[in-house]
């Protein structure tokens, strides 16, 4: 492993307001590294800062272990981000949308859209038109979009907001796969600390434009509860898995298509990823009990997350 980011005394200020304060960040390669946050807490921002779209008032970025101009410049191509929605054109089709950014960006070789709707699954779709296109799958466009570089390092700024259950467990597995067998790595935020919990490899917290802890996944698990509630779309045939492969686990079948897992919190992407490949759709996975939520809110700062 070695180190794709490192940002150091990274601050930003609008009229002598600060939107950033003294971050330091690092994200080594292999990484899926979630950034939480309440809305405003500057998620948004140092994105745009990493990526040049605004510039920091302090503080340094290096890429690949180059901090110098024309070292980013180099790093940045290796960098494939989705801030913001991307502004896609209604009337034109996923090929063509993303044939014009390819032009739009100087990017060569037409296959690169071909590898890029492969990669996000939506190779079928795409001669549909982009305003006949569910939320999930525009937000799936929105990944080919970034992926078309083919990034070492993968940007996403809330890339399941707004999205159903189904269409938030599309991403998370997309987000795995990509990171697994494309070997990218992944810095992605969100207000929800749940949705990202089976995938994540560390967590980054952000208040009001700090960074106020870095965890990793296994330090994140001895701080909170290691129940978790798996929701899925057969309880049943969930619980034949679980029993198959993971007989050491007591469990509880709860009304929704909700099943309580007493402990195997150090398992959660071993459960999904089993769950997954016998055919059980995991719709989400997170802790339960009021030990994660207390924590992660005494962190944001007590305002309840939906």
């Amino acid at each position: 492993m070695h180190c794709i980011l490192e940002i150091k005394a990274l601050n930003k200020t609008y009229q002598e307001a600060y939107a950033l304060r003294d971050i330091n960040l690092q994200i080594e390669s292999g990484d899926i590294a979630a950034l939480i946050g309440k809305n405003g807490a500057g998620k948004t921002t140092l994105f745009k800062c990493i990526t040049e779209q605004v510039f920091p008032s302090a503080g340094t970025i290096s890429l690949y272990g180059r901090q110098d101009d024309a070292g980013l410049r180099k790093g940045r191509r290796s960098v494939g981000a989705m801030i913001e929605e991307p502004a896609f054109f209604p009337d034109f089709t996923a090929r063509q949308n993303l044939e014009y950014f390819r032009q739009q960006r100087g990017l060569a070789g037409k296959d690169s859209i071909e590898q890029a709707l492969k990669d996000v699954n939506l190779l079928h779709a795409a001669n549909k038109k982009f305003k006949a296109f569910s939320l999930g799958m525009k937000q799936r466009l929105g990944l080919a979009l970034a992926l078309m570089t083919r990034p070492e390092l993968l940007i996403l700024d809330e890339p399941t907001n707004g999205l159903d259950p189904e269409g938030k467990a599309e991403i998370r597995q997309l987000l795995q796969t990509l990171n697994e067998e494309k070997k990218v790595t992944i810095l992605i935020s969100s207000h929800v600390l749940s949705e990202l919990q089976s995938v994540a490899t560390r967590y980054i917290f952000m208040d009001q434009g700090k960074i106020v802890e870095q965890l990793t996944a296994e330090e994140l698990l001895q701080k909170t509860r290691r129940n978790v509630e798996i929701v899925v779309d057969d309880s049943g045939k969930a619980s034949t898995v679980l029993e198959k492969h993971f007989p050491g686990i007591p469990y509880r079948i709860l009304p929704g298509h909700r099943i309580l897992l007493s402990g195997g919190m150090d398992k959660t992407d071993q459960l999904n990823r089993v769950l997954h490949a016998q055919g059980v759709s995991v719709f989400s996975i997170a802790a339960t009990g009021g030990d994660l939520e207390e924590y992660y809110l005494g962190l944001l700062g007590g305002e309840r997350h939906a």
